[in-house]
């Protein structure tokens, strides 16, 4: 009966060894991290977009400004392990000739994020290159991430500000 105690003991031992070792090198967890990086660590939706700057054409430039419509995406941080997953849709409108017209925007991918400092952070990604994101309004549950949103469309070229609005999952 000794035997058997002292074997499952050991057992249990081991085993709660193994899931502490397993803990401290999961990139997920938040130990050791800090300010914005501790803040953004984890999986957050994409509520809400805002976007102002211009769309120019060979005949006109065209002011864009509004909240986008439709607006659906997320952002998944892994601070330790500095890399973010994101992808955003959302649809603006534009006023030409006295017509509405909407143009759909979409952006994602995954890439590394650079912790520049409480206010601001990097990505690097394959598609987009570096993308720059000034964080504002940020409350315990979310924040206001802004960032230049430049892209070539089948009728001219598209320069925004873009303001992404994140809440935590």
């Amino acid at each position: 009966m000794k035997t058997v105690f002292k074997l499952s003991l050991l057992i249990l031992t081991i085993s709660l060894t193994s899931c502490s070792k397993d803990r401290d090198n999961d990139p997920s967890s938040s130990q050791n991290l800090t300010g914005l990086a501790a803040f953004l660590n984890g999986e957050f939706n994409v509520t809400q977009t805002d976007y102002n700057g211009s769309l120019t054409t060979v005949i006109a430039t065209i002011p864009l400004n509004g909240t986008g419509t439709g607006t659906q995406g997320f952002y998944n941080f892994n601070a330790n392990a500095k890399t973010v997953s994101y992808s955003v849709q959302t649809t603006m409108q534009a006023s030409v000739l006295g017509q509405n017209i909407d143009f759909p925007v979409n952006v994602g991918g995954n890439g590394t994020i650079q912790y520049v400092s409480d206010t601001r952070f990097t990505i690097t990604d394959a598609n987009n290159g570096t993308t720059t994101y000034d964080v504002s309004n940020k409350t315990s549950t979310g924040l206001r991430a802004t960032t230049r949103f430049e892209t070539d469309t089948l009728g001219g070229t598209v320069d925004l500000l873009l303001d992404v609005y994140l809440e935590k999952k």
